[in-house]
């Protein structure tokens, strides 16, 4: 859905804009070009972390001599696109076909690396990936996710990140508005 608002958003928008008389759609126009560039944001930094996944856990598949390393960590990357369950359901395949190639010790393994990656990912990388991409502060990043997991769940979560960020921009145009009238 994300791909489509992104690919058909900017057409959307100008039909928008047209409602309103031309001294409010300057206003609109930046409102709307600044969500529009938080949830590109979002995606951007949504992929990047996923490729991060997948990249890591191809060098621990490989180095613990599972077979299909490569295919294993594009699951991985698939999977963890997924927001809160994917990563682990990526983890879990992958243990299970480390336990069925290799045996006990490659999946106990590969099962450490995953719990030590998730947390690192979790706390770490996401809010300073969508940090940078979303322009969020990493503590908000990561507060936006848990209180939106909290009230939805995994949809929750999904939107909080795009929604933090939108609320941010209208805020600071709020703002904005404000100063230049006082």
């Amino acid at each position: 859905m994300t791909f489509f608002m992104l690919l058909e958003g900017p057409q959307w928008m100008e039909r928008i804009y047209g409602v309103f008389g031309a001294e409010r759609q300057e206003r609109y126009r930046r409102v709307g070009h600044e969500v529009y560039r938080t949830v590109g944001g979002y995606v951007t930094g949504n992929l990047l972390i996923s490729f991060i996944a997948g990249v890591t856990s191809g060098l621990a598949i490989w180095l613990t001599g599972v077979p299909f390393a490569a295919a294993l960590a594009l699951l991985v990357a698939i999977f963890d696109l997924i927001p809160l369950a994917g990563a682990t359901i990526g983890a879990i395949l992958v243990v299970l076909v480390a336990l069925a190639a290799n045996g006990v010790t490659a999946a106990v393994i590969l099962a450490v690396f995953f719990v030590i990656y998730q947390q690192v990912e979790n706390h770490l990388i996401q809010p300073l990936v969508y940090g940078r991409t979303v322009q969020l502060s990493p503590l908000a990043v990561l507060v936006s996710v848990l209180i939106g997991a909290e009230l939805a769940g995994v949809l929750g979560a999904l939107a909080a990140i795009p929604v933090a960020g939108t609320l941010q921009v209208v805020l600071v145009e709020w703002r904005r508005g404000r100063l230049v009238a006082a």
